[in-house]
């Protein structure tokens, strides 16, 4: 019997965002007999325990926030050289600007393949960053590694073309794998979610919820959503917008609130654990980012047949989003629309289980974290 090939993960933390729980994801779906995984992460975080239940082997190469031009940088790849050499990995996959960065410089000094994993907006045009409510002046580094990755993994058309056009990286070195979810049976909720949800909030039972879980920043977008409330309570009095997140404009966005007195109608929950308990109890999942590349949200929502309202043409979301069939698809630089949609959805509970039961065909079809860790599985193969 061959021994397995040794893959090191590398990535920021180990927070509750997309990146990390697509992370865990992977790594629970993975051939534990075939590979040997670790993961390399600084200061912690909500899944670091997920982590350590699924048997992954962890190690922590920083206790506090570091950028890559800090002189911790010396000190982080140093780390990771040592576990590198003495775990005997083959293959580093990073997630993560900075882990990449970082990751690459361990990697070549320890003579590893490498694998890029974008979960972020470091491959967009920068003009279009930036009008979608982008910052991140890391990015401007990224020109300096190119041609460095043995393989690019993206989420999104765009990004590989973008690769492409710049000639960051030859197509034959590129792979567009979109996120996975575990999906069991059909996951509607039934009504002891809803339960739950209207006694926690204090909802009434006739509460047409709309939920979105996101980060309140800029890129997220989360004023069109107060813009629209008017419209939309004026033809559902009994909509509620639920807004699960915590980010930079929270208490610029609670003090909107309260100033046009929607405290009844929007409420800003904050950080919460538990989003999936939300989904399972809402209505509609309503998501307007300017920014996104592969929302896992999105995915977990439409697994539980709840019908998705979101942006069109941010990420992939137009890939596998065909408008009014699974999901509805609206351009979050306009305002019109998203009343109309989130009325309709209010309105017609029949369309609200068509549209849902037709994104959980579409997690199955295409969104299953199996056959994604399949297209993993096969390339760290034809990698080692």
């Amino acid at each position: 019997m061959s021994s397995p090939i040794k893959v090191l993960h590398i990535i920021k933390t180990l927070n509750l965002g997309g990146a990390e729980v697509n992370l865990l994801n992977l790594l629970r779906a993975m051939n534990k007999t075939a590979f040997e995984f670790h993961v390399a992460y600084s200061y912690g975080g909500e899944l670091e325990p997920k982590f350590k239940e699924a048997g992954i082997k962890l190690c922590k190469y920083a206790e506090h926030d570091h950028k890559v031009k800090s002189p911790a940088t010396f000190a982080i790849v140093a780390r990771l050289v040592g576990y590198i050499r003495k775990h005997k990995i083959q293959i580093v996959h990073t997630h993560t600007f900075s882990a990449h960065i970082w990751g690459i410089l361990a990697a070549k000094l320890t003579g590893c393949k490498i694998v890029e994993h974008v979960h972020d907006s470091r491959y967009m045009d920068p003009a279009e960053f930036a009008r979608r409510g982008g910052f991140n002046n890391q990015y401007k580094f990224v020109r300096r590694f190119k041609n460095v990755s043995d393989c690019v993994v993206v989420l999104t058309q765009q990004n590989q073309e973008f690769l492409i056009k710049e000639g960051i990286y030859p197509a034959d070195r590129i792979r567009e794998y979109q996120n996975g979810i575990p999906l069991a049976s059909q996951n509607t909720g039934g009504g002891n979610a809803r339960a739950k949800l209207i006694e926690k909030f204090g909802l009434k039972n006739d509460a047409i919820v709309i939920l979105t879980p996101i980060r309140v920043a800029s890129e997220k977008n989360v004023d069109l959503i107060l813009r629209v409330v008017p419209d939309v309570m004026h033809e559902v009095p009994n909509a509620v917008f639920l807004i699960a997140g915590d980010g930079p404009l929270y208490e610029q966005t609670v003090e909107d609130i309260k100033k046009n007195g929607w405290q009844d109608s929007i409420k800003m929950i904050g950080y919460y654990p538990d989003i999936q308990g939300l989904m399972q109890g809402a209505d509609v999942f309503l998501l307007p980012s300017f920014m996104e590349l592969h929302s896992i949200a999105i995915l977990e929502a439409m697994s539980m047949s709840v019908p998705v309202v979101v942006s069109e043409n941010v990420g992939c979301n137009s890939e596998f989003i065909q408008n009014w069939m699974n999901g509805v698809l609206l351009d979050p630089f306009n305002d019109d629309g998203w009343a109309e949609a989130l009325v309709k959805l209010a309105l017609d509970p029949q369309l609200r289980r068509q549209i849902g039961e037709n994104g959980y065909k579409t997690c199955l079809e295409k969104f299953n974290i199996n056959d994604v860790a399949k297209r993993f599985e096969s390339l760290y193969a034809a990698l080692a």
